[in-house]
């Protein structure tokens, strides 16, 4: 991660901590929170509204940081890159849970415009799916932005879920993730779809009662 991401990070950290002082603040005060010059500040985000944004942006960032670090992950099943990804990104939103709280929402799923948060997990998703070889071949074939637009709508239901849930140490939402993901992974690697797709077209091809062929005698 270079300087100005590193920068970033800490004026986009600091905005929440602020946010939840006043929403309204000034970049000035920013500037203050975040204990870097003023030019500085303006030199990154425009806003106040950018740099709230750029909030979850960094989050991502971050996730793709620490996931670079863990060994072997190349070789993890579907259902340990979907975990990872939901478990890191709750992770991290934890430390400033009340700011994500009153503004993921807002920010994020009912956002007017593509977020770069949202687009960069769909693009993850994609990564997730289409490099992974023990998927079956028909449920391969679902892989696609519809799919990924699902997953990102249901890492909003989670965050909804992690945002009421009261249990020790999230405890029922990692409960959730790990149900969730084994579930998606079994649907996808289960050749049951592939051999069910066959006998389809065994009867199709071969079945006495298909149209336009006569039945022999």
């Amino acid at each position: 991660m270079n300087k100005k991401t590193r920068q970033k990070i800490q004026i986009a950290r600091a905005a929440a901590d602020l946010y939840l002082k006043n929403n309204r603040f000034k970049m000035s005060a920013l500037a203050d929170e975040a204990e870097v010059e003023l030019d500085l500040v303006l030199d990154y985000f425009p806003n106040r509204t950018s740099v709230l944004e750029y909030y979850y942006e960094a989050s991502f960032i971050e996730y793709r940081e620490v996931t670079k670090q863990i060994q072997g992950y190349d070789e993890f099943t579907l259902a340990e890159k979907l975990s990872n990804l939901s478990y890191t990104l709750l992770d991290l939103f934890s430390k400033q849970k009340p700011f994500v709280r009153k503004t993921y929402r807002s920010i994020i799923v009912c956002s007017s415009k593509k977020t770069s948060f949202s687009e960069m997990f769909k693009k993850e998703l994609q990564l997730i799916y289409e490099t992974d070889p023990r998927q079956s071949a028909l449920s391969s074939a679902f892989n696609n932005r519809l799919l990924y637009k699902a997953g990102l709508a249901n890492f909003h239901l989670l965050i909804g879920y992690w945002l009421e849930d009261e249990s020790t140490g999230d405890q029922k939402t990692m409960e959730l993730v790990d149900k969730w993901t084994a579930f998606i992974q079994e649907i996808h690697y289960t050749a049951i779809l592939d051999r069910g797709f066959d006998l389809a077209k065994f009867l199709y091809y071969h079945s006495p009662f298909r149209p336009g062929k006569s039945p022999s005698n």
